[in-house]
């Protein structure tokens, strides 16, 4: 198994007390625990990056 198979990467949405819909990224590191809470607008970026570099990849196997 890969370690997000084995709960080293994880992403859970949640709303604020004050209403805001928000997301945390939860990735653990050798060290401990890395938390990176995000807005709808960032992981919506993130998303942009991540298909660009899937693209760029699946590029590089033709």
């Amino acid at each position: 198994m890969s370690w997000m198979d084995d709960g080293g990467f994880e992403m859970q949405a949640f709303t604020t007390q004050g209403g805001r819909k928000m997301a945390v990224m939860n990735i653990s590191t050798p060290t401990g625990r890395l938390y990176c809470i995000f807005t709808k607008t960032e992981v919506q970026r993130i998303r942009r990056e991540c298909n660009r570099i899937f693209k760029e990849l699946e590029e590089a196997d033709k």
